[in-house]
Formats: C-alpha cells, sequence, structure tokens
C-alpha cells in the first residue's frame, strides 16, 4: 500500500512542475501608444502599465492568460496659435483601462528552476479616457494640426477600444515577462467634428470629413506571482 502511495506523489510531483505556470501574478512595466492617423499630427511618448493577471490551464505546453492592467502614455500633438505662426509640441496623455485574454504556447516548457519562452497570441478590450493634457501642460490658446482642433475637440474622442496582441512571453520560477506588440481596431477621432463653416449645410448638419485614428503600442511587462 506505501508503495503505491509513494508512486502516486511522485506522478503528481512531477505533473506539478511540468505544468505551464498558473496563479495571480502582479505587473508593472513600461508601455507605449501610438496613433496612426493623418488627422492629428502626433509623435509617441514613453508611458507606464500595472495591474493584474491570472494564468490558467492544465498543460504542459500552453496555458491561457486574463489580465486587467492600467495603461497611460505620452502622445506629443503638434499645434499651433491663433496666428497660425508657431508650430510647437504640446503634451497630451492617452490612458486606459485594458481587459485581454491571450494564450500563451510554451517552446521552451516550464520547468522548476529552468527558464521558459514562447510566443503569445489575443486580444483586448478596453475602457479610454478622453485624451487630456499632460499635468502641468499649459495648452490654452493652442490649435492642433492639420484641421485646427482645440482641447475641447479632443475630449470628444472615443472612450471604448478593442484589438489585437501577439508577443513574447516566459519567465522562470515565480517571475514572468510579457513583450508584446498590440494594434486597436476602433476609431478614436469618430466622434470629433472639425469646427469650421465650410463643413456644415444649410441645416448645420456636419458635412465635414470623418477623422480617423487607430491605436499601436509596445508593452514589456514583468509579474510576479502571488
Amino acid at each position: 500500500m506505501k508503495k503505491y502511495y509513494f508512486i502516486t506523489l511522485l506522478i503528481t510531483s512531477f505533473s506539478a512542475y511540468s505544468q505551464a505556470p498558473r496563479g495571480f501574478y502582479l505587473t508593472a512595466g513600461f508601455s507605449q501608444t501610438a496613433l496612426e492617423t493623418k488627422d492629428l499630427l502626433t509623435t509617441p511618448g514613453a508611458g507606464f502599465m500595472a495591474g493584474v493577471d491570472f494564468n490558467f490551464g492544465y498543460h504542459e505546453t500552453y496555458n491561457y492568460q486574463f489580465e486587467a492592467v492600467y495603461n497611460q502614455s505620452v502622445l506629443n500633438l503638434k499645434s499651433t496659435d491663433y496666428n497660425l505662426i508657431d508650430v510647437k509640441e504640446s503634451k497630451y496623455k492617452y490612458s486606459n483601462i485594458e481587459l485581454g485574454f491571450y494564450l500563451n504556447y510554451y517552446i521552451i516548457k516550464p520547468d522548476e528552476d529552468k527558464f521558459f519562452l514562447g510566443p503569445q497570441l489575443g486580444g483586448f478590450i478596453a475602457l479610454v479616457d478622453p485624451i487630456q493634457p499632460s499635468k502641468g501642460a499649459d495648452v490654452n490658446g493652442e490649435l492642433y494640426l492639420p484641421y485646427l482642433l482645440d482641447e475641447s475637440d479632443l475630449q470628444d474622442t472615443s472612450q471604448f477600444n478593442y484589438g489585437a496582441g501577439i508577443g513574447l512571453t516566459g519567465g522562470y520560477n515565480d517571475f514572468r515577462f510579457d513583450l508584446r506588440y498590440s494594434l486597436g481596431f476602433a476609431n478614436l477621432l469618430s466622434g470629433i467634428e472639425v469646427q469650421s463653416p465650410g463643413y456644415y449645410d444649410d441645416n448645420n448638419r456636419y458635412t465635414g470629413p470623418v477623422l480617423e485614428a487607430k491605436t499601436r503600442g509596445f508593452s514589456f511587462g514583468i509579474s510576479y506571482k502571488l
């Protein structure tokens, strides 16, 4: 009887070590979000991310990852003044709360005291804050190129985004990392109207251009198992 008990315990212990990592993790790291658009001239700046993720599944070569993270990045918007002479950059922030679901497939399989690595693929949905000036930024009297939008116009950016992400995931024992490239599919400028008389008909209905901007982003997060 003791012999069978020992064999069962040995098999259980081996299975625990050969399974992909599971459990809750705290995560933090670097993120950068850029806008793919010709309707708002921007360059991306550095940002950060922080949140939690949960890894689950019982296979030795793959598992699933659900995460909830807060992202904040800097957007440098090209602007001019009412005289349309000077051009400069103004710092705005793009922030969201993002829920993601990803499949992790391990080419180098997880095991005790061994490094593991593999590709990651999945998608996300996000609740987006309106694009707003960074703390301490003075944007009074600034107009944003090329359509001469102002700060109040940017409050009408979309508050929802969704998309897909691909990258690498790996780690060692209780530490993990995710290196990811993400593409957003929602048009963040869909609710903005260009405030110009030539873009409205006699009934004050907007007939001007539909502005478009989609996100692309890079992130690198390090996670520690709770």
